[in-house]
C-alpha cells in the first residue's frame, strides 16, 4: 500500500514537472523602460521592472535579469554584480494574474547611450530539482547627455568678442523686440500695421521694432587623444565644455554651429534649432573613444578649405575652438585657417599645470584668444 502510495506521488510530481515545464513561462512578461529617455550626465533617474503573469498558474519562483554598462549606478540595489557590465537579477513570487512594479533608482555618472537588455526569465522546480529559463525580447534606452559644466567666465569672453564683432555689423529689425506704435508712411509694408490701433485711432498706424544684431559662433570640438599616456579626463571636459557652451550659445538666442573630429561625426552650421541641439548632444553621448578621431589639425583644414568653401561661413562667426592639445602646430593651423577672424581657444589642462602651456599662449594673436579651463584628476 505504502508503495503504491509512493509510486503516485512520485507519478503526480512527473506530471507536474512535465506540464510546467512547458506552461511555467507562457504569458509571462518583463518590460523595463527608463522614466525618461535623456538625463545629463551626474543625474538621476528611474528604471521601471514590470512583471506580468496573465495565466492563472503562479510561479512560486522566478527570477529575473538583466545587463548594462557598469557606468549606470546600481550600487545602493541588491542583487547586483559589476564586472566588465553590471548584471542585476531579482527573485519574485508571482501568483496567478499578477503584476509587479519595481522602481529601481540610477544615478548616470558617466555620458553614453545604455542599453538594459537581454533580459531573461528563470523559473525552478519543486525541491529546485531542475532549472529553465527563457530570454525576453525587451530593452530599455536611455542616453546620457555630456555633464553640465561651468563656463561663466568662457561665455563672459565670448559675449566680449561676439560684441567686438557686432560693431562692424548692419543693424536690422527684430520682429520679437516691439518697441511702440506710429503713424502709417507709404514706406511702410502693409504687414506691419497694427489694425486694432489704426481702428481706435481711425487712421493707420504701425509696430516698430528695436534693431539689433544677428550673432553666430561655430564650435570645434577635439577629441583625439592618441599619444602613449592617455588623459581621458580632459577629453571628456573637453566634450562637457563644448556640449556646454552649445546650450548656453542657443539659449541666448545665438546661432551656434558644431563639429568635432569623431570618426563618426556630423558638421552642423549655425542655427538656432532645438532640433540640432538634440541631434548633436545624441552624437556626443554615443562617441565611443575605441572609434577613434582624425587629427584635429587636418580635420580643420578639411573643413576650411573644403566644407566651408562649399557651406562659407559669413565673416561675423565667432570660432570657438576645444583642444587639449594645443601645441605650436596646431596654433599655427588654426591661424592659417581662421585668418582675421575672431576665435576663442578654449584650453583644458589639470589643475597645477597651467605654466606648461604659457608659451603658446603668449604666441596668439590679437584676434585669437586662449582661454585656460584647469581640470581636476579623477
Amino acid at each position: 500500500m505504502i508503495g503504491i502510495l509512493l509510486l503516485g506521488m512520485l507519478l503526480v510530481s512527473a506530471l507536474w514537472e512535465c506540464y510546467y515545464k512547458y506552461q511555467w513561462s507562457r504569458e509571462v512578461t518583463v518590460k523595463l523602460w527608463f522614466e525618461t529617455d535623456a538625463v545629463y550626465a551626474g543625474q538621476e533617474t528611474k528604471l521601471y521592472e514590470v512583471i506580468e503573469n496573465h495565466k492563472r498558474m503562479p510561479v512560486p519562483v522566478l527570477e529575473v535579469g538583466f545587463h548594462t554598462r557598469k557606468e549606470l549606478d546600481f550600487a545602493s540595489v541588491e542583487n547586483t554584480n559589476v564586472s566588465d557590465y553590471l548584471y542585476k537579477r531579482d527573485v519574485f513570487s508571482v501568483l496567478g494574474r499578477q503584476k509587479i512594479t519595481r522602481e529601481i533608482p540610477v544615478k548616470c555618472a558617466k555620458r553614453g547611450k545604455y542599453l538594459a537588455s537581454d533580459a531573461d526569465i528563470t523559473t525552478h522546480t519543486l525541491l529546485y530539482r531542475k532549472r529553465y529559463s527563457k530570454a525576453i525580447g525587451t530593452k530599455a534606452e536611455i542616453y546620457v547627455y555630456p555633464k553640465m559644466t561651468d563656463v561663466s567666465e568662457i561665455v563672459t569672453v565670448c559675449e566680449r568678442m561676439l560684441g567686438t564683432i557686432q560693431c562692424t555689423k548692419r543693424l536690422y529689425e527684430d520682429p520679437f523686440a516691439f518697441r511702440t506704435i506710429r503713424n502709417y508712411t507709404i514706406d511702410d509694408p502693409m504687414k506691419t500695421i497694427n489694425w486694432k490701433a489704426s481702428a481706435k485711432t481711425g487712421s493707420l498706424m504701425v509696430n516698430t521694432y528695436d534693431s539689433v544684431q544677428s550673432q553666430k559662433a561655430m564650435i570645434f570640438l577635439d577629441v583625439e587623444d592618441t599619444g602613449i599616456l592617455k588623459y581621458e579626463d580632459l577629453v571628456e571636459e573637453s566634450i562637457a565644455l563644448a556640449a556646454t557652451m552649445m546650450r548656453r550659445l542657443l539659449r541666448q538666442n545665438i546661432e551656434a554651429g558644431f563639429a568635432f573630429n569623431g570618426k563618426k561625426s556630423d558638421v552642423f552650421l549655425p542655427a538656432n534649432n532645438r532640433g540640432n541641439r538634440i541631434a548633436l548632444e545624441r552624437l556626443l553621448a554615443e562617441y565611443d573613444k575605441e572609434d577613434g578621431a582624425d587629427d584635429f589639425g587636418q580635420y580643420v583644414k578639411r573643413l576650411f578649405f573644403d566644407t566651408f568653401t562649399r557651406n562659407p561661413l559669413s565673416e561675423d562667426t565667432l570660432l570657438v575652438f576645444v583642444t587639449k592639445n594645443l601645441r605650436e602646430p596646431l596654433l599655427e593651423c588654426i591661424r592659417e585657417c581662421v585668418r582675421e577672424r575672431q576665435t576663442l581657444i578654449i584650453l583644458p589642462v589639470y589643475r597645477g599645470e597651467k605654466d606648461s602651456v604659457k608659451d603658446v599662449i603668449q604666441k596668439s594673436k590679437d584676434n585669437i584668444r586662449v582661454v585656460v579651463k584647469e581640470v581636476e584628476r579623477t
